[in-house]
């Protein structure tokens, strides 16, 4: 098995019982295990968890009902990879210490 990346995910929640909309992020990790199967892995608060769209995994915060509606916010992102880095090189900030002021000799 071999690790082909890992994603930062955005879910949105809807409970279809009250009504009730949440949002929670996950880390989810994309393994392949060498003969073409893929699995995702989640994680939430570094915490290993069940997948959140799967079917009863997810219960309602508000009414506690397992009917939730869930869906990806926007495209998975790579925490590893910035739209910086397409535009082209990224500006390294000065270290905290050039922009103090210089101390006089004189003890």
């Amino acid at each position: 098995m071999f690790l082909r990346e890992i994603m930062f995910e955005r879910f949105i929640f809807t409970c279809t019982g009250c009504d009730h909309a949440w949002v929670a992020d996950y880390d989810v990790q994309h393994v392949e295990d060498g003969h073409g199967h893929e699995r995702d892995y989640f994680f939430r608060a570094r915490l290993h968890c069940p997948d959140p769209t799967g079917l009863g995994e997810t219960t309602c915060p508000r009414c506690g009902r397992a009917s939730i509606l869930a869906h990806r916010s926007a495209p998975p992102t790579n925490p590893a990879v910035t739209d910086k880095a397409a535009e082209g090189p990224i500006g390294i900030p000065a270290p905290a210490q050039a922009q103090a002021p210089l101390l006089s000799g004189a003890r």
